[in-house]
């Protein structure tokens, strides 16, 4: 009953406070009529009392009043239960019999339906009563239902109306209310509605305006048709390509003002015709603003152009944030540095690796909160911080100023940061601090070397270079060896360094290549194989960049290399570059300041120990000058002139004529044609006659060589006495003549020997073959003439061999060469003495290439031959072996014969090819020989332009090696 929804509803019928509704009241005479009863009421329950704005047979107070509380209601319960309630006498019922309507109003036969509204709720009852008991018929029961199902709808119907009504009212103060004005038109353009902000922005109050035409009202007359052929073109179409937006137009008022107006335009449709809507407000004040906003835009656009061609005007690298920490700007220097804009809208997180900025030593990557502008934007006023930008071109150096930018009232607007770039101050510095510190380093070295290693070191530091080293060329000038090595700061390249020794040659290495050329080396460590070795890979891994060299002269001669490394790309810099060449060329000029005061210190410490070495020596040494005149000046003579010329000789005048006046008479022709040949400027010597000062003739022997300095001849010279030299000379001369008569005595004894002896010695040998081939001769007798035989034979071998020397030395041994092969006669030969090898029990090998052609005497060869072969059956002891080798060796045949016999005493190898020389071992195990065979067979080889040669065995013994010439046309053939 009090569900406030439903009493909203209720009161919003207007049918609580409402008189008769005819409407109603016709439909309760209907239904009092059609059922016979004395009573029919439309009733609408409130929370407190029941409300008839409809009712036909009423009477007294009741009809006047036209209500009851709700203790008197039978409706009520209608509305409670949703439901009829149909009663044929309220006496009866249990809910109604107390109620004082019964006796107050004779309400004793009820029936009522519910009236709904449209949302359901249930606002009264459609109700008739009797003032008797009655039993209601069905037919009455469903006319009362229609009946009340009309009034329902009379209902409703009055809801929406006064829903509609409140929605017009609520409409209109809106549009009342509007700051706009509200302007509607039908589709003939007659205004249909104006509301009050229409009234005062055009000036026609809203009776004059509804109703006429709107162009005569609001739109400038050169717009009128524009206007009126839109309407109609609406009007055929139905459509508008205006409604929705937002147009800027002009209007006029009451007054012929023109003015600018904002309109919006919505097309409806009423009674199947285009109705307008339009909301206008007067622009002039925004137009105005937008005017002045143009203006002052326009001055800003003025001012961002003049401050941007300003600070691009810079030479220093501006660079801003704005009030969230973002990049939003970069100048002209800025860009040109980076190559680029900048990013708009990038955090301090990655400004330093997206512009690569570092800290001062140029590895280290600056941190976020360590960049300038980061700095600034987070409140801190930044100056002269350092930093480094690693630029396409190579590292730039910057010193930065920065701070926050501020509103007045503390707001945090961004940051800005200027950079100046002091890359070549900086380098200028540190050219001027290396050259300073080079300076102070040569002015304390105490020798070159020394001077050296600390300048590397002064400038690897004042550079911020990794590794710097020294190396010195050799004095043989081979080499060039690593003197020092210097690292910076903590850096560990022992790796690199190394501890050990370190040998370029010319032309090898960083240290080879700038010795080579004579100049600067600047490059990237793997270019050229300025690293050589092993020191590639551990400059890898030590992360070497690049490397720079320059040579250190001494003159025009290298005498040094400076050489450096860094961990980072650094591009060749002509500055640098210049001042290394000075600090070469300084510390060449030390080096040679220091060479000179050593040298001078030697020299005098040298000319000393020359002075004192002279002293003690006989000869008498000088040096003169020969003068363009041909003259000889004194200008050095050694202190001791009177063991070699009896006296001082005189230090001024011509030294020439002073000793040709002393000169023997028959020397001086040869004298003169010795200082013809000085004058010239060649060496020479003489041995000549001079009398002495004390009067005594000496042999004296010059030798003197001649130089040239500065366009000047002088002439360096050594003076003996050799009187006592000659004088044993002379007698060694004749003794020597003497031994070479008794040289040619004995050889011609020897061969009148040989000669006398050859007959003999043939005759015995023939008898004793006679003797020997005689069947008679009985045991005895034949062994004796064996003897007799072998002793002959060596005899006669002797013999031959004592003339084959004698030919030999006259020059007049005889070979008979012809083509023939060295392998066959070597078989031949080995093959003729196997008989007594196996009687020895020694092992024969050989190897023998079966083609070796050569040009020789087959009857020499083969007695050379034979006498080595011998020679080692000879010398190797029972069970022993003997190798012999033949093969060829490029344009020569070389034979070898090898045993594992007693060998040669290695100091002996030297006399082995002396006539009668037997080796000691030899003589001392008692093997006899003569001593004439490998004479003779060196003679014999030597004969056949080929080479004999011995050396001790690889197992023992003794190796002989015969090499003689292939002969090639025979070769080729084979």
């Amino acid at each position: 009953m009090r569900d406030s929804q439903r009493l909203s509803v209720l009161r919003a019928t207007g049918l609580l406070d409402e008189g008769p509704v005819p409407s109603l009241d016709r439909l309760t005479s209907l239904a009092a009529r059609v059922v016979g009863a004395p009573a029919a009421l439309v009733s609408l329950v409130d929370a407190d009392r029941q409300r008839f704005p409809s009712a036909c047979g009423l009477t007294g107070e009741l009809d006047e009043t036209r209500e009851t509380p709700l203790s008197h209601s039978y409706c009520r319960y209608v509305v409670e239960d949703d439901a009829p309630l149909i009663v044929a006498d309220a006496r009866l019922d249990e809910r109604l019999r107390d109620n004082p309507a019964i006796a107050e109003y004779q309400a004793i036969a009820y029936a009522g339906f519910p009236l709904r509204s449209a949302d359901g709720h249930v606002l009264g009852s459609f109700c008739v009563v009797d003032d008797k008991p009655r039993d209601w018929t069905e037919d009455e029961i469903a006319t009362l239902s229609d009946l009340a199902a009309a009034a329902e709808a009379e209902i409703a119907l009055r809801l929406a109306h006064g829903e509609q009504q409140r929605a017009a009212a609520r409409m209109q103060a809106v549009l009342d209310s509007a700051h706009d004005a509200y302007v509607s038109i039908d589709g003939e353009g007659n205004v249909i509605a104006w509301n009050a902000s229409a009234e005062r922005l055009f000036g026609y109050p809203a009776a004059e305006a509804v109703g006429r035409q709107v162009t005569g009202l609001i739109i400038p007359a050169r717009y009128h048709e524009m206007h009126l052929a839109g309407l109609a073109r609406v009007r055929d179409t139905g459509r508008s390509h205006l409604a929705g937006q937002r147009l800027q137009l002009a209007a006029i008022d009451r007054n012929g003002r023109e003015f600018p107006a904002e309109m919006t335009v919505q097309v409806g449709r009423e009674r199947d015709e285009p109705v307008f809507h339009a909301f206008l407000h007067d622009i002039t004040d925004r137009m105005v603003a937008l005017a002045e906003l143009e203006r002052q835009r326009q001055e800003l656009d003025d001012e961002h152009t003049f401050l941007q061609a300003l600070l691009d005007s810079l030479d220093t690298g501006v660079a801003a944030c704005d009030s969230s920490g973002r990049l939003t700007f970069f100048n002209r220097a800025l860009r040109d540095v980076h190559g680029r804009e900048a990013t708009r809208g990038e955090t301090g997180e990655t400004w330093a690796d997206a512009y690569d900025l570092y800290a001062p030593d140029g590895r280290t990557p600056l941190a976020p909160d360590e960049i300038p502008l980061a700095r600034a934007y987070a409140g801190e006023a930044v100056r002269g911080q350092q930093l480094v930008v690693q630029t396409a071109s190579g590292p730039r150096r910057f010193v930065s100023n920065a701070r926050p930018i501020d509103a007045a009232g503390g707001r945090r607007l961004g940051a800005v940061a200027a950079m100046h770039d002091i890359t070549e101050a900086h380098k200028a510095e540190e050219l001027r601090r290396a050259r300073h510190t080079v300076a102070q380093v040569l002015s304390e070295a105490t020798n070159a070397e020394q001077a050296a290693i600390r300048v590397v070191a002064a400038i690897t530091d004042a550079l911020g270079w990794v590794c710097g080293e020294y190396w010195q060329v050799a004095e043989g000038r081979r080499h060039i060896d690593r003197v020092s090595s210097h690292t910076a700061g903590d850096r560990d390249l022992s790796e690199f360094t190394g501890d050990e020794p370190m040998s370029f040659r010319r032309g090898e290495g960083l240290a080879g290549q700038a010795w080579q050329r004579g100049a600067e080396v600047w490059s990237d460590v793997e270019v050229g194989g300025l690293l050589a070795g092993s020191r590639i890979e551990p400059a890898r891994r030590a992360g070497l960049r690049t490397a720079v060299a320059l040579p250190v002269r001494s003159g025009r001669r290298v005498v040094g290399v400076l050489a450096f490394f860094t961990d980072t790309d650094v591009a060749h810099d002509p500055h640098v570059a210049e001042m290394l060449d000075a600090v070469g060329a300084h510390l060449g000029r030390f080096v040679e300041r220091r060479r000179a005061e050593d040298l001078t210190l030697a020299l005098a410490a040298a000319r000393r120990d020359f002075d004192r070495v002279i002293g003690q020596l006989n000869d008498y040494v000088w040096t003169v000058e020969i003068t363009r005149n041909g003259k000889a000046r004194s200008v050095y003579a050694s202190p001791n002139a009177h063991g070699v010329f009896g006296g001082a000789l005189p230090t001024g005048g011509d030294m020439s004529t002073t000793i040709l006046g002393r000169v023997h008479d028959e020397d001086r022709a040869g004298f003169a044609a010795f200082h013809e040949v000085l004058a010239a400027g060649r060496s020479g010597e003489i041995e000549c006659r001079i009398v002495g000062f004390d009067g005594v003739t000496r042999w004296i022997w010059t030798r003197a060589a001649a130089r040239r300095e500065g366009g000047r001849l002088f002439v360096d010279g050594i003076s003996t006495d050799v009187s006592d030299r000659r004088e044993v000379a002379e007698q060694r001369e004749r003794q020597v003549e003497q031994l070479r008569e008794l040289d040619r005595m004995k050889d011609e004894l020897v061969a009148v020997v040989i000669h006398e002896l050859r007959n003999p010695v043939g005759v015995i040998r023939g008898y004793s073959e006679m003797l020997l081939d005689n069947p008679q001769l009985d045991e005895m007798a034949r062994r004796h003439a064996a003897v007799v035989d072998r002793t002959v034979l060596h005899l006669q071998r002797l013999v031959d061999d004592l003339l084959d020397l004698a030919r030999l030395d006259a020059g007049h041994i005889s070979i008979d060469p012809r083509p023939m092969s060295a392998g066959k006669l070597l078989r031949d030969v080995v093959d003729n003495h196997r008989p007594g090898a196996y009687g020895k029990n020694l092992t024969v090998t050989e190897t023998l290439d079966p083609h070796l052609p050569v040009f020789g005497d087959a009857q020499r060869l083969r007695q050379a031959l034979d006498n080595l072969l011998s020679n080692a059956i000879k010398y190797t002891p029972e069970g022993g072996t003997i190798t012999v080798a033949a093969h060829r060796r490029e344009h020569e045949v070389v034979i070898e014969i090898s045993d594992t016999g007693i060998g040669i005493p290695p100091e002996q190898y030297q006399h082995l090819f002396s006539r009668f020389f037997r080796a000691s071992n030899a003589t001392r195990d008692g093997i006899k020989g003569t001593g004439l065979g490998l004479a003779v067979t060196k003679a014999i080889v030597d004969a056949h332009d080929g080479a004999l040669s011995a050396r001790p065995g690889d197992g023992g013994g003794t190796t002989f090696s015969v090499t003689l010439p292939l002969q090639v046309e025979l070769a080729a053939a084979s």
